[in-house]
Parts: C-alpha cells; structure tokens; sequence
C-alpha cells in the first residue's frame, strides 16, 4: 500500500483499517511533536490538506484517546462495570 508519504513500509504484506494506516498514525506523531499550540494549528492544517478531513479527524482522535479513557473511567456506568467484575473474580 504505497501512502501519500511516499514508501510502502510493509511491502504490501499487511493491510490496514482505515482508521489506522501508517498516514494517520504519522500525522497524529507529527501534531503531537509540535513545539507550541501555533505549531500544532499549522500541522493539522498541513496534514489535513494531504490526507484528508476524514483521516485527519482519525489522527486527531488517536490524540485525544487518553483524555477519553480517563473521563470513562471517571464514569458511574465505568465504576459500576468494575464492581461487577471485581466481584465475578473473587
């Protein structure tokens, strides 16, 4: 699968959900890495001008998943899960 970064690094030996080709994980790597909040609005523009408005908001996602975990976990229905499935284990 050669990607709009150039190079086909897995020599078409493996295929991709389309949430999680090497293009979306490289972009969210390259709006993580940025220096300042000015920096990070520049790459996602960049990076959404080459892959897309729907892959870019896959990269984006990638980069908020920690945040969504916690406030999961902060959730009732996340704490009552818990319970339940400490008490099945014991």
């Amino acid at each position: 699968m050669k990607t709009k970064f150039g190079k086909d690094w897995t020599e078409g030996s493996l295929t991709f959900p389309k949430h999680l080709t090497p293009e979306i994980i490289h972009s969210a790597l390259f709006v993580y890495n940025a220096e300042d909040k000015d920096a990070v609005a520049k790459r996602v523009q960049h990076c959404a001008k080459l892959i897309g408005d729907e892959a870019m908001s896959y990269a984006m996602a990638l980069l908020v998943l920690p945040e969504l975990q916690k406030m999961t976990m902060q959730s009732d229905e996340y704490k009552e899960w818990k319970l339940m499935k400490d008490k099945k284990l014991n």
